[in-house]
């Protein structure tokens, strides 16, 4: 991260220092399109695991909805068959949580040197603003344009009363567009999330008109008055209105990723290898055992068994960034995914018993774990041994890493699009369903399971070419002529770091 890199003593286990070493410059290429670059600026100080955890919040909300998508369908179908995209990815829409802890961390990390002033101020929420309203202008301009076409322009049908709650059309669309708090979903439901980020974006904006030195107090009063007005029972699992919004608990999700933002930017550096396998652990364990939906795991529930472990996560790897020892995501990476395909082959869902769902929790993630021990001591044998071998993992592991923090450059795009994509997917796959010389392919919920792969897999294969190509033609474009012109507007000296 350039001059910002931020040293203090952590001692590497010595089961894993050889598999460190020789692995360590396959990692230098990623790291080298961020040297040079003016550390005020988010894109140029991006911390590449952290990024990568973006894609991954993506793709959990992706497959969440692949799953729940597949549901309705297989039910339009009159068939009975069970949803084949299921395990853990049934509580996949914890990669929102996911999501605003990484905001918290995010909006610290890039603001630790900006000097406190009403022109900074400015700046950081001009930043903000350009990169999130254009961008969500597009995809809820593309379904008005589906629900014009397909209701028409008058706002009493069935379809709109349905979509705004009975809302006018036209105040609907307004706050839709606007991002502001109302008793229904935005156009694009999947919006409501970003309704939130404005809200931490305005807060945290406040919050940086006053000297630095009162961040850690300033974010400690703000949950504080969150905690309190949730548990005098101001909030909703839907924040329908201001005061539903100031208080909803998950905005203590990006309050405690601003603590892990915090503890990294003050050199709170702890054993981030260890950390990340346990957090990781934790996390699968919570996207395992949690069941259905409640009015409590939709506001407090999802701080506790998805915001927690993800502070976590986020904090350890960052501080894997910070040291360039991202060796330590090898094992937290086969323990997520020996987990994940153990739990998926037990059948277990959020329907199933509580325990049910833990014993196939414990068993489950206590294998993923040892997966991760295996991966250290064989790492370590191969380091004593064989470290020409380990060197060999590069053309596997470069690739990777790179792969992992390009879908984290287009998550948004892919977040504002996959239901799009999903949604138009069912209705193609409705229509060819019908031929009955099609229907094992594409009449979900047909016995067998191509019809199901065939699903998932084109979903995820499109909704990723979809934001790959909006974030090449559209999303980039926009951030870099938004970039200079925010740099017209704010034209500034070098600034010197804050003080503390």
């Amino acid at each position: 991260m350039g001059s910002e890199q931020i040293h203090c003593q952590v001692k590497s286990p010595g089961c894993v220092q050889s598999l460190a070493t020789a692995l360590r410059g396959c990692y230098t290429s990623a790291q080298k399109w961020t040297a040079g670059r003016a550390p005020d600026s988010e894109a140029r100080m991006k911390l590449q695991s952290i990024q990568a955890l973006r894609g991954l919040a993506a793709l959990l909300v992706l497959i969440f909805h692949i799953h729940e998508l597949e549901v309705l369908a297989i039910a339009d179908n009159s068939l009975t068959e069970r949803a084949w995209v299921g395990g853990l990815f049934t509580n996949g829409y914890a990669g929102v949580d996911l999501f605003f802890v990484i905001s918290g961390f995010i909006m610290v990390f890039v603001t630790r040197n900006t000097l406190p002033g009403p022109k900074q101020a400015a700046e950081f929420l001009f930043a903000r603003v350009t990169r999130i309203y254009p961008v969500w202008w597009a995809f809820a301009g593309c379904m008005t344009i589906y629900m014009v076409a397909a209701y028409g322009m008058n706002g009493q049908s069935a379809g709109w009363h349905k979509m705004s709650y009975g809302q006018p059309a036209l105040p609907f669309l307004v706050k839709s567009f606007l991002l502001v708090p109302q008793p229904a979903f935005p156009i694009l439901n999947v919006g409501w999330t970003l309704v939130h980020e404005v809200y931490f974006y305005a807060v945290f904006t406040l919050f940086l008109l006053l000297p630095k030195k009162w961040l850690p107090l300033l974010i400690g009063g703000w949950a504080a008055l969150v905690t309190a007005g949730a548990l005098m029972g101001l909030s909703a699992p839907l924040a329908m209105n201001w005061l539903t919004l100031a208080v909803h608990p998950m905005t203590l999700e990006f309050i405690l990723g601003a603590v892990a933002g915090l503890a990294i930017t003050k050199g709170l550096i702890w054993r981030s290898g260890t950390l990340t396998l346990l957090a990781t652990l934790w996390l699968l364990g919570a996207l395992c055992y949690q069941g259905q939906e409640t009015a409590f795991q939709l506001e407090w529930g999802r701080v506790l068994w998805y915001g927690l472990p993800a502070a976590l996560l986020i904090y350890a790897v960052a501080g894997l960034d910070m040291h360039e020892r991202h060796t330590w995501l090898f094992p937290a990476l086969i323990g997520w995914l020996v987990t994940l395909t153990l739990f998926q082959l037990t059948g277990i869902d959020g329907d199933s018993p509580a325990s049910a769902r833990r014993d196939a929790t414990l068993l489950t993630v206590t294998v993923g774990g040892i997966g991760m021990l295996a991966v250290i001591w064989f790492g370590w044998l191969l380091g004593q041994g064989a470290p020409d071998l380990l060197l060999r993992a590069r053309a596997f592991l470069r690739p990777l890493l790179n792969a992992a923090v390009k879908l984290g450059d287009w998550s948004f795009a892919l977040y504002l699009s996959h239901l799009i994509v999903l949604s138009a997917l069912r209705r193609i796959f409705a229509m060819l369903g019908q031929s009955d010389s099609l229907a094992p392919i594409f009449r979900l919920g047909h016995p067998g399971v191509l019809d199901n792969f065939a699903y998932a897999a084109s979903g995820i294969v499109l909704t990723i070419t979809a934001s790959w190509l909006s974030y090449r033609m559209y999303e980039s474009p926009l951030n870099v002529m938004f970039g200079r012109l925010r740099k017209a507007l704010f034209r500034r000296d070098p600034q010197k770091p804050a003080p503390a």
